[in-house]
């Protein structure tokens, strides 16, 4: 039997493969760790949703076709996308099933929280799709159509990861076919980010410090997070200008008091007059005969803006490899340079999660057109990198991990492995999975091309004289 399928092997984990293999097992630790959502959802619901994780895991775009492929057609395509777009239950009590879930899972006491937004990318043919919208993308420098989302990450800044909410931003008007007749309510993504730590802490959540990059810079954002009593530190713009008190007191031309006793002056120049620069970077190894390195030149004031309002503590980063500069504000008045740098690196967690998103599980991928679709998929998205990290911690804290965590794709690989032993040992024991197998590639194998339609002559278009 294995020398009679050998061929049948060559095939590609990838996203893309000639032949892909079958689904063989649910992995223990997808079934177990999305057991919070049963009170929510019914046990075919549940197995639905297994399906379609599992699926993603071990190689499947976000096709409905393709996942039904992957499980040699034990759930339709059609029955697939009715439990997305139309099953009864509610995507935000499973979001919060999953926030408590991870709470008292890891008995989260402090932390940081991370906010940041990301483009899911669509082709021409998305108007239908919900949320689809055409937005300028900074990082491509040009208007694309795509769906904005805003996440709310947690790290604690070592194992412990994952998501805690999204929103979708919708712009105040837009001309794609799925708005038509809705009634969307616009909200900033400054608002939409207080909204889910609202959310989180009203969910019992600990209150962490919230880690944001410059688009969050700004003051709406900064006041709400003090009424929300969260420290933070976020990264703003050069072009800010601080106040910088006179040094003789400024009189009006009757003599008295000026009401501002204060210029305004831009950041990058309110620096140029500090002469004092500290040196961050990582310490010389004896060990390893690795010698100091020098990564960042830091100057470091308590400073007033005029666009912000209060005192802030603001570092200047400038790297010398890369030329490049970055300003941090933060309210935490007496840290040094050094630690605003290190706790702010922690907010790279989100950016590896976006990354995985998109190639790991094809958040892009996805095409269901319903907003509960659109939702769905999402969350399914963010619980499976939470599924990731949680066994990278399990496996940690049982002592499973000689040489340190594991990478996430690591975790993908061992899943896949977990399949391909579970595939052979049905090879060898179930002949109906191999006839399955064997006749779900045979109809893949031919695709027959659309006839060419003949081109006839229809006939004189004929135009009415003007009288």
């Amino acid at each position: 039997m294995w020398e009679d399928m050998k061929a049948c092997f060559i095939f590609s984990q990838s996203k893309d493969p000639l032949m892909q293999l079958p689904c063989a097992c649910k992995p223990a630790f997808i079934v177990a760790g999305l057991a919070f959502l049963k009170p929510e959802l019914s046990p075919i619901q549940f197995q639905n949703l297994i399906m379609i994780a599992t699926a993603l895991i071990l190689g499947s775009k976000f096709s409905l076709t393709q996942i039904s492929l992957m499980w040699l057609r034990e759930k339709s395509v059609s029955t697939l996308s009715e439990f997305l777009a139309d099953g009864k239950f509610s995507p935000v009590e499973m979001q919060r099933l999953h926030l408590l879930n991870m709470r008292d899972t890891y008995k989260i006491e402090r932390g940081y929280f991370l906010i940041d937004d990301t483009m899911k990318h669509h082709t021409k043919f998305c108007k239908w799709i919900h949320g689809a919208q055409v937005l300028f993308d900074h990082a491509l420098g040009t208007n694309l159509k795509a769906t904005c989302i805003v996440f709310l990450y947690y790290s604690d800044g070592g194992l412990i990861k994952f998501p805690i909410d999204h929103r979708i931003f919708y712009q105040e008007e837009s001309p794609m076919a799925w708005r038509r007749g809705m009634k969307i309510e616009h909200k900033t993504k400054n608002d939409l980010a207080l909204e889910m730590l609202q959310w989180a802490l009203d969910n019992g959540f600990p209150k962490c410090m919230v880690l944001a990059d410059s688009w969050f810079g700004v003051d709406p954002f900064i006041k709400g997070l003090k009424r929300l009593d969260l420290g933070f530190i976020v990264e703003i713009k050069s072009n800010f200008k601080v106040r910088v008190p006179f040094k003789e007191p400024k009189r009006t031309s009757s003599g008295r008091l000026s009401k501002k006793q204060y210029e305004l002056i831009k950041i990058t120049l309110h620096f140029l007059s500090i002469s004092e620069i500290r040196i961050c970077g990582f310490a010389a190894k004896k060990d390893n005969g690795k010698e100091e390195k020098a990564l960042y030149h830091t100057k470091i004031a308590n400073v007033r803006f005029n666009s912000i309002s209060g005192t802030h503590r603001v570092i200047e980063s400038h790297d010398p490899a890369a030329q490049s500069t970055k300003y941090l504000i933060t309210d935490q008045l007496s840290w040094e340079a050094t630690k605003i740098i290190s706790t702010y690196t922690h907010r790279w967690a989100i950016e590896e999660f976006f990354r995985n998103a998109k190639q790991l599980t094809d958040m892009e991928g996805a095409t269901v057109r319903s907003g509960q679709g659109v939702t769905i998929a999402l969350c399914l998205v963010s619980w499976i990198d939470s599924l990731f990290h949680l066994e990278n911690w399990k496996q940690s804290a049982a002592g499973g991990l000689t040489k340190g965590p594991l990478t996430v794709p690591s975790i993908v690989r061992r899943a896949q492995y977990e399949n391909l032993e579970a595939f052979l040992k049905k090879i060898d024991e179930d002949k109906n999975f191999v006839e399955r197998w064997v006749s779900v590639e045979k109809k893949k194998i031919d695709r027959s091309r659309k006839k060419r339609s003949k081109l006839v002559d229809l006939g004189e278009i004929c135009f009415e004289k003007a009288a």
